[in-house]
């Protein structure tokens, strides 16, 4: 943060205390305190504030708009800062959410680990795979509690959908289809004219997404939630990476790409049973038709999922293996050959699709992974939902598809 930082000897020295001084009793409210109040920081503090096990007692950014609403939305009883450290040695939250630029996110995560304080941080972990394997290993020697922002673990749609691939429902997985297709241009307006001397530094603050020094791009900010989505369903992460990627629509100055193209390898099985599942992943920034879903292709059925409903259907005549037997088959399913002669296959997308059955949900998954991360600080359990290991094969699963963009070339699942 720019204010003069706490001595970080003297913090560190006092971790013990600040960290028995920050833990609850049963009967008390956990003690949060919230760094980063710009757009998320700001959904995770309205949440938390419906929580009765949480109270918010500290918010903190260095930028006083931020800062302003951020403590607005906490409450009269939350105090405002501008330095981390600061906070946390004044105020001794048991637990402290990141919602900051993903740059910050190791520097910050790693002072309240070792202060004994649990963290939960948005996604993606940390900036680079180093940083996460770091961070990782930081967590396992304090034996921390530690959450990563992945809220599709707690959607009731994507939970149901495990259930469903686990139970052999779809059948055996074939391919799976991610995409985050939106007409937004991601830039944040900043409140000075661009011929202000201010401008370019207030962008950079604002903007921190299109910064490859503060961000990493598409697949850090949106990939980051429908990969770990992949790798669950496939007991996981992949073995390798090719992708394409570029600046070719939103001209403006950003250095991350606008769209973002990835073919993901898996080998799920073993022995005679192993084989490869493919898995793409697509995010542009200048059409929105698809919208933000994932699609599980399986050998019986096929879900379409997303944070607000699941469709699944089950694929036409699996439990029939007399394919000429069935009435209409000719004029609507996979080809036929019968006397050297191949007969009429339809190619209309819909042609193959029944009355889907549907999975709907409710519930505000933000709200929910900050539930079940409370719930974990109270019973003192560092086997949240996402925990820091979670955390790190999410980080190498996006940011491997960034390289082999950049790099143009097939890239490896490094080890971790």
């Amino acid at each position: 943060m720019t204010e003069a930082q706490t001595d970080r000897r003297s913090f560190l020295l006092s971790s013990a205390a600040l960290a028995m001084a920050g833990a609850s009793r049963d009967d008390e409210p956990v003690r949060v305190a919230v760094v980063g109040t710009g757009g998320r920081g700001c959904d995770l503090i309205r949440a938390l504030s419906t929580i009765d096990n949480a109270e918010i007692v500290a918010v903190c950014d260095d930028y006083t708009p931020h800062l302003d609403r951020g403590q607005n939305y906490a409450g009269p009883k939350a105090r405002a800062f501008t330095s981390l450290s600061k906070m946390l040695v004044e105020t001794r939250p048991a637990a402290l959410i990141v919602a900051t630029p993903l740059d910050r996110h190791f520097g910050m995560a790693r002072e309240a680990i070792e202060s004994g304080i649990a963290v939960f941080c948005e996604k993606t972990m940390c900036h680079t795979i180093d940083q996460a394997r770091e961070l990782a290993g930081i967590v396992k020697a304090h034996q921390g509690i530690f959450q990563l922002g992945l809220q599709r673990r707690a959607n009731a749609i994507y939970r149901q959908a495990e259930a469903m691939v686990e139970s052999g429902m779809l059948g055996a997985i074939s391919a799976i289809d991610c995409r985050w297709h939106r007409h937004n241009n991601w830039r944040r307006p900043v409140p000075v004219p661009r011929d202000d001397q201010r401008w370019p530094g207030l962008d950079r603050r604002l903007n921190w997404r299109l910064f490859r020094e503060s961000s990493q791009g598409l697949m850090s900010e949106l990939a980051a939630h429908q990969m770990d989505v992949a790798n669950r369903l496939l007991g996981g992460p992949p073995v390798r990476v090719l992708g394409s990627g570029g600046i070719d629509y939103w001209r403006d100055g950003r250095e991350v790409f606008d769209n973002v193209h990835c073919l993901y390898e898996y080998e799920v099985g073993s022995g005679l049973e192993k084989r490869t599942v493919r898995v793409t992943y697509s995010s542009i920034q200048n059409n929105a038709y698809e919208g933000a879903s994932e699609l599980i292709l399986g050998t019986k059925g096929t879900l379409l999922l997303t944070q607000s409903k699941g469709l699944f259907y089950k694929e036409a005549g699996v439990d029939d293996p007399n394919w000429s037997a069935r009435e209409g088959r000719v004029e609507r399913d996979a080809s036929i050959i019968t006397s050297g002669k191949t007969l009429k296959l339809s190619n209309d997308p819909w042609a193959h699709r029944g009355k889907p059955f549907e999975i709907e949900a409710n519930g505000d998954d933000t709200r929910a992974e900050l539930v079940d991360f409370i719930d974990h600080v109270r019973r003192k359990d560092p086997a949240t939902i996402c925990d820091a290991r979670d955390g790190l094969i999410n980080a190498a699963t996006v940011l491997i598809g960034n390289q082999a963009m950049v790099e143009r070339k097939t890239i490896e699942f490094p080890l971790i």
